[in-house]
């Protein structure tokens, strides 16, 4: 496999693509890399896995932060969002 594969930049490159919402493929495309060996990458390492989840998380927290703001200051269609988050967090509980 490409030693490029295990540099800090390129878990910092995968973590900013996926909380951009790229697929495995499209971010594998980015880097210039075979969607076979990145997806092979992405299931065997650790490292990499952990900054693709990462990235996605973040941007997921950020989108969930606005819309709780935008609940709190009164927004309906952000309060019904809001309430189907809580309900879904109660859930998995």
């Amino acid at each position: 496999m490409d030693q490029r594969l295990l540099t800090e930049q390129l878990m910092k490159d995968i973590q900013e693509y996926s909380s951009l919402m790229f697929s495995r493929d499209e971010i594998a495309e980015i880097l210039e890399l075979q969607a076979d060996d990145f997806s092979e990458m992405l299931d065997t390492n650790d490292d990499a896995y952990k900054a693709l989840r990462k990235g996605r998380l973040i941007q997921e927290a950020k989108l969930r932060k606005a819309i709780f703001d935008l609940a709190a200051n009164g927004s309906s269609p952000a309060q019904t969002l809001a309430a189907a988050m809580i309900t879904d967090a109660k859930m998995t509980d």
